[in-house]
C-alpha cells in the first residue's frame, strides 16, 4: 500500500519549517537591535563618535553580526534614516487612513507626526544628516533615499486627500511646509522644553493647511458652470400652446 503524503500540520513536517522561521525571527530581531543601538549611540555620542564597536556592544552582538546584516556603519546609519523617515511615519499614516473626516485626519496627522519628529529618534536622524556633510558619497546616498521616501509619502497624501482638488505640486508644497513647521517646533522644543507650546504651533499650522484645502475645494465648486435651461421654442403662428389647448 503506498505511503500517504505527510500533512503540513504533522509534527515532522513542522520541524522542517520551524527552524527556518526561528532563524528569520532571530535575524529580524538582530537587525532591529542594531538599528535601535545605532539610534541610541548617535543620540548619546553624536555622529562623529559612532563606531561599529559602540553599536555592537550596545546591541549585545558581535561586530561580525553588524557586518553580516548591514555591511558598514554607514549602511546601518542609512537604514536608520530610512527607518525613522519611512517606517515610523508609514505606520502612523496607515492608522490615519482609517479616519473618516478631514478634521479627524488632520488632527491625527498633527498629533502623531509630533510624536515622531519631536522624539529623540528624529534628532538622531538630523545628527546623521548633518554629519554627512563632510562625506559627499554618504550625503548623496541620504539625499537619494530621502527623495525616494518623499515621493512615497506624497503618493500617500494624494490618496488620503483624493476628494480635494490638489495637484502634485500642491501636495508636495503643503506637506513640505507642514514638515518644516513640525521640525522647527521640534528644534525649538530642545531649548524651551515646552511640549504644549510646540504642539499648539503644529496644530495651528495644520489647521491653516486644512483651511487652504477647504478654500481650494470651495473655489473649484464655485467655478463649475451652472446648468442652463433649454431655450424655449416659440410656437408657430396659429398653433395653440399647451395651456391654451387645455382650455375648455
Amino acid at each position: 500500500m503506498p505511503r500517504r503524503a505527510a500533512s503540513p500540520d504533522r509534527p515532522h513536517a513542522a520541524r522542517t519549517v520551524t527552524p527556518r522561521r526561528r532563524q528569520a525571527d532571530r535575524s529580524e530581531a538582530t537587525r532591529a537591535a542594531l538599528i535601535r543601538a545605532a539610534i541610541d549611540t548617535v543620540s548619546e555620542r553624536g555622529y562623529a563618535g559612532v563606531t561599529a564597536a559602540h553599536i555592537a556592544a550596545r546591541a549585545k552582538v558581535t561586530r561580525g553580526a553588524l557586518q553580516h546584516h548591514f555591511g558598514t556603519v554607514q549602511d546601518l546609519l542609512l537604514e536608520v534614516v530610512r527607518y525613522v523617515s519611512q517606517e515610523l511615519v508609514g505606520e502612523i499614516e496607515a492608522e490615519i487612513s482609517m479616519r473618516e473626516t478631514l478634521d479627524q485626519r488632520i488632527a491625527a496627522i498633527a498629533e502623531r507626526y509630533w510624536q515622531v519628529y519631536g522624539g529623540s529618534d528624529y534628532f538622531a536622524l538630523i545628527d546623521i544628516w548633518m554629519g554627512s556633510r563632510s562625506n559627499d558619497a554618504f550625503r548623496a546616498k541620504i539625499e537619494s533615499l530621502i527623495a525616494e521616501i518623499t515621493e512615497k509619502r506624497n503618493d500617500y497624501w494624494r490618496a488620503l486627500l483624493t476628494d480635494y482638488p490638489l495637484s502634485q505640486l500642491d501636495i508636495d508644497t503643503m506637506r513640505g511646509a507642514l514638515l518644516a513647521a513640525v521640525r522647527g517646533a521640534a528644534v525649538h522644543r530642545m531649548f524651551s522644553q515646552d511640549d504644549a507650546r510646540a504642539l499648539r504651533q503644529i496644530r495651528f499650522a495644520f489647521a491653516r493647511a486644512q483651511d487652504w484645502m477647504e478654500a481650494k475645494k470651495a473655489a473649484k465648486g464655485r467655478g463649475k458652470p451652472r446648468p442652463t435651461a433649454a431655450p424655449r421654442r416659440k410656437p408657430k403662428r396659429g398653433a395653440l400652446t399647451s395651456s391654451a389647448a387645455r382650455r375648455p
